[in-house]
């Protein structure tokens, strides 16, 4: 009987008609699988202007005296790229185990290089096993979008932002003065554990652990774990979400501070410790299933504690927010957003004098989108990231753009989902 339904599941498998958002097969008996995935490729267009030139004045937080040394490398000229983006493939199933209301889950995903045609590294994607229960929740292990991310930042510009220069987390939720994504709050945890409750009028909670696996090595005096939390809730025309993710020893501001007169010496060794929070609350407005009006309000606090002399940095606080409009008006769709990070306070040890300024940062995304069915459309995008003299923020997926420089850029797309 067995082999019968695997006969059949797979025989289903083969005749799943195109139109299909996922293809599924197999039995509650034998349990289910899914083959899914998203290729968007495109063709896009990038320049940039404006760089901070060598005696402009900086933050402290760029360097120490407020003045940019070095030497001007000047601007990056225009140019185009065939980029892959965050296309990926994935498979994950599910099994009922007998009457006790359980499931067994899995999903396995992983990058695809379209344009390069380089083999990625399987399962880089979220990816896991788990417990489910309908009234008691889901408990996974593996590599996953943290609460943080997963609950908020819901913009999404037509499901394509993800790994796109259009993705409002490049300045939503990172720190501004480096572009080490060791600052970022959006991030995917490697060996973590995860639990998210059921849903109860609307409301679901979750709660992440990443810890650090190299704890109490010989010699290393750090603790870099992860906590992310958060609850939301759901309903047909309103989606409001609060969420907090907490690093440990990740050092963002240090690893991002380019002066090493200011930022603290960082390592498995180091004396110095540090915790970075992010705190965001993330709504939606569905007005008749056809327009998204969504908006993020976050709040980014660096500390780290424990240095050696003074001048050394001590704490960076920013706010950062966004907000965008979604539509649909029949085969065609446009979206809009503002992204706007604040140039924040910092403080410096001993009392030493810090400054902030310039590390503003705005972001203006706008796309327009032509789709043949629900799988398959043609899109355009593009976006205006403007930084502060002493900003780096940086969306550039092919290189990093200057401190100061504002970088424009263009794509045009085609996007398929099964």
């Amino acid at each position: 009987m067995k082999k019968k339904a695997i006969v059949l599941a797979v025989g289903a498998l083969c005749a799943a008609p195109a139109a299909q958002a996922q293809i599924v097969f197999g039995s509650d008996q034998i349990g289910t699988v899914q083959f899914y995935g998203k290729l968007y490729p495109q063709v896009a267009t990038f320049k940039a202007d404006g760089s901070t030139a060598p005696g402009a004045s900086v933050s402290t937080l760029v360097s120490a005296n407020g003045v940019l040394g070095g030497a001007f490398a000047g601007n990056h000229g225009s140019r185009l790229s065939v980029d892959s983006q965050n296309s990926y493939l994935g498979f994950r199933g599910e099994r009922a185990l007998g009457s006790t209301g359980l499931k067994g889950l899995w999903q396995v995903e992983q990058s695809i290089d379209l344009e390069n045609g380089l083999a990625g590294t399987f399962s880089n994607r979220n990816s896991f096993v788990g417990l489910g229960h309908g009234t008691w929740g889901t408990i996974k292990l593996g590599n996953m979008d943290t609460i943080y991310k997963e609950y908020g930042d819901t913009f999404s510009m037509f499901g394509i932002a993800s790994g796109n220069f259009i993705s409002a987390s490049n300045v939503l939720s990172h720190i501004g003065i480096g572009n080490n994504n060791i600052a970022r709050f959006h991030e995917r945890r490697a060996g973590s554990i995860q639990y998210q409750t059921g849903v109860f009028g609307g409301f679901q909670a979750g709660i992440q652990y990443g810890p650090d696996e190299l704890k109490n090595d010989p010699g290393r005096t750090v603790n870099a774990d992860l906590w992310s939390y958060g609850v939301k809730w759901d309903s047909p025309m309103f989606y409001v979400s609060l969420q907090q993710e907490r690093h440990k020893d990740f050092f963002g501001a240090s690893n991002n501070i380019p002066d090493a007169t200011v930022a603290n010496p960082v390592g498995a060794g180091t004396a110095a410790h540090s915790k970075d929070v992010a705190t965001r609350i993330s709504g939606e407005v569905r007005l008749g299933g056809a327009h998204r009006i969504v908006a993020d309000l976050a709040r980014l606090d660096y500390k780290e504690s424990g240095q050696v002399g003074a001048g050394r940095f001590q704490e960076y606080k920013k706010t950062n927010w966004a907000l965008g409009y979604v539509g649909t008006f029949g085969p065609w769709g446009a979206a809009i957003q503002l992204v706007r990070a604040g140039a924040g306070t910092c403080s410096l040890t001993g009392g030493v004098a810090c400054s902030a300024s310039g590390l503003e940062a705005t972001m203006v995304t706008l796309g327009v989108r032509y789709a043949f069915d629900r799988q398959t459309f043609l899109y355009a995008i593009a976006a205006r990231l403007e930084n502060g003299a002493s900003a780096r923020m940086d969306n550039w997926a092919n290189g990093s753009n200057n401190r100061g420089s504002d970088p424009l850029q263009t794509a045009v797309g085609i996007s398929y989902s099964f």
